[in-house]
């Protein structure tokens, strides 16, 4: 009996202390002149705490927090997803938890304080569970040249009644930089709202993440085409559902560039959308995002625009001309220290020169993928495209300037390509309505994909 009182002491002890740290937390973490809201809520399940982390400013939410503990008024957690931990300490009559919190080897001051309510991510077109079909998860081993067996991890949906499906399937194909299969972005999921948008209307849709980061780190554009030429093979030649289905390929914004390119050099393509698809050469596609971006910065003077986009033709010629990566970062290494050597350091902080700019500038130089991506020529591929073509861009878009990429996709594709495209007004680079069409502008918009985005895809699909 003695036991068993003592027992019950201990867990209501713990439930108590427990119930100090249980609630909102809300912080500012420090960086620059700026500042970012950190949220942490805390829950009590059974004898256990739960977290998980909220990034409002980067509208992220529902960070996994994998261990906490709350010891001696002493708050420990770590977060694996965002490489994070927090050690503070709680004040009792503030109320309050006063710590550090690190990341990538650094370290921010950080105080907590508690809040009423958890701030809440607005995006009513992802998709919510139940979904009225089927989703599976696919596993594949894409087999690489160089770097072995890359596995291919991916979410395929598919109507559950076989006479609901339609007879085609599609295979979306992320942009630029490390995606994973909805991707997502700044708490948006388009391709999780493209996929639940077409299954409902009878289609399949196979989404699915990048490679792994390291094998992606070492890979080029040529190399992610490989990987979706082979997502096509595989279900048109050896997934015995898919056999007799029409397969095409929906890509957005480098996503589009590797459509064509597959489409070009696969004949089980039967189909290709190409949601603002860089069809012009890497250099002109970067200029315009230089001219058509900075536009918009009212600190950036006239003068100041005029000089960075003739610096940025220069550091893009260099790049082209360089026989090797290592040579491409050699000559435009010097090019920009150059060039913001007579600067003030405001100039080198607001015109992004400093060495800390510079040395990622030239990180992203020496990459294999952007070095390659100078060298794609998408006209060669346009040419060899016989399947039929639906493009897409909006007129907002600063990434990828609609006009010129249908020009040379309606210049190169064969006469008998049937192609269709839409600019549509007021849409940006993911096809949101918007006011401005910057980049920063992407998390404040709820709508994550137009409607009428949606629709037309769906209607030329039937078509097809």
């Amino acid at each position: 009996m003695r036991k068993l009182i003592l027992c019950l002491l201990c867990v209501a002890c713990f439930y108590g202390v427990s119930a100090q740290i249980v609630g909102i937390w809300e912080g500012k973490l420090p960086v620059g002149k700026d500042s970012l809201r950190l949220v942490l809520a805390v829950e009590q399940r059974g004898d256990s705490l739960y977290a998980e982390m909220d990034s409002p400013d980067q509208y992220a939410a529902g960070i996994e927090v994998n261990s906490i503990s709350f010891q001696q008024d002493t708050l420990r957690l770590k977060s694996k997803e965002v490489s994070a931990s927090f050690w503070g300490l709680y004040d009792r009559e503030k109320d309050a938890i006063q710590g550090v919190f690190r990341q990538g080897g650094g370290k921010l001051p950080l105080t907590l304080h508690r809040v009423a309510e958890r701030w809440q991510l607005h995006r009513p077109q992802t998709p919510q569970e139940p979904f009225p079909y089927d989703e599976e998860e696919v596993r594949l081993q894409f087999p690489h040249a160089t770097l072995g067996n890359i596995p291919i991890r991916g979410t395929l949906t598919y109507p559950t009644r076989k006479h609901e499906f339609n007879g085609k399937l599609l295979i979306l194909v992320s942009g630029s930089g490390w995606q994973d299969r909805d991707e997502s972005i700044m708490g948006h999921k388009p391709f999780a709202v493209i996929a639940d948008y077409l299954t409902r209307k009878g289609y399949a849709v196979f989404r699915y993440d990048d490679f792994p980061v390291a094998q992606y780190a070492k890979c080029t554009t040529l190399d992610f085409a490989d990987a979706t030429s082979f997502a096509v093979n595989y279900f048109k030649l050896y997934n015995e559902h898919f056999r007799q289905a029409k397969v095409g390929i929906a890509g957005h914004s480098e996503g589009g560039t590797i459509a064509v390119m597959v489409a070009a050099q696969n004949k089980n393509v039967d189909f290709i959308v190409s949601m603002a698809g860089m069809m012009v050469s890497a250099k002109q596609t970067l200029l315009y995002q230089v001219e058509a971006i900075n536009k918009m910065d009212t600190t950036i003077s006239s003068s100041e625009l005029s000089e960075s986009i003739r610096i940025s033709e220069i550091l893009y010629e260099h790049i082209e001309q360089a026989k090797s990566s290592k040579e491409a970062v050699d000559r435009c290494g010097k090019l920009l220290r150059e060039y913001s050597a007579s600067m003030t350091d405001e100039q080198r902080k607001r015109l992004k020169m400093t060495q800390q700019d510079i040395f990622a500038t030239l990180r992203n130089v020496g990459s294999p993928w952007f070095y390659e991506l100078f060298r794609l020529n998408q006209p060669k591929y346009l040419k060899k495209v016989k399947c039929p073509v639906l493009a897409l861009n909006g007129k907002k878009d600063l990434q990828v300037e609609w006009e010129s990429n249908f020009a040379v996709l309606e210049q190169n594709l064969p006469k008998k390509t049937s192609f269709t495209t839409h600019a549509y007004e007021q849409l940006n680079h993911l096809f949101q309505p918007c006011a401005t069409g910057l980049p920063t502008e992407y998390g404040e918009i709820e709508t994550t994909i137009s409607e009428d985005v949606l629709r037309d895809i769906e209607l030329w699909l039937e078509e097809r």
